[in-house]
């Protein structure tokens, strides 16, 4: 019977190809009578070995909040807004103003957030030893989604600040073809 977790079903696997590529592996030493006498050459890597490492290495900041995933709906909604703003800049470039006004209340909001987020870390530092065990809980919990609302914000108001040049750009090719 096979187990319906994955993790099992992977364990599973090992443990049956395991066997089966150790008996290969016998096999292939078996196959040499006097290995001691070989002579293995040290060979440079690859090019697409050495371009591999390269890739695997820590590039920049990743985005990373547990929250993310815990509020898949509200991540979701805010995938919906990006697809919304580019939908509004290809179907209604007249109403492009409306989500220039969204843009410039979320920048209000994020300048909110970060604002309030400082003073409530600065109180809870201004407090010390005395801070419990629940409180720096729940504070951890409150900086995790104030970083989440405002990362999410901000990809919102880039999205918008893009889509605004991309219809300016736009206005002025079509100013020119126009005359």
């Amino acid at each position: 019977m096979k187990p319906s977790n994955p993790m099992q079903q992977l364990q599973q696997w090992k443990a049956n190809n395991g066997k089966s590529s150790e008996r290969k592996n016998a096999s292939a030493k078996s196959a040499v009578k006097n290995s001691s006498n070989l002579k293995f050459e040290e060979t440079s890597k690859t090019q697409q070995e050495t371009q591999g490492e390269t890739k695997n290495k820590y590039q920049g900041k990743l985005y990373a909040n547990p929250l993310a995933f815990k509020f898949a709906q509200l991540t979701r909604q805010f995938k919906l807004i990006l697809d919304s703003n580019r939908k509004c800049l290809e179907v209604y470039p007249d109403d492009f103003h409306h989500k220039l006004k969204m843009r410039d209340e979320m920048v209000d909001l994020i300048g909110r957030l970060k604002a309030g987020g400082k003073l409530l870390n600065a109180l809870a530092k201004s407090q010390g030893i005395t801070f419990c065990r629940d409180n720096q809980s729940t504070l951890k919990d409150f900086n995790q989604a104030n970083g989440y609302l405002i990362h999410k914000f901000g990809e919102v108001v880039a999205q918008i600040e893009r889509l605004n040049i991309e219809r300016i750009e736009g206005e002025k090719l079509q100013g020119v073809s126009n005359e």
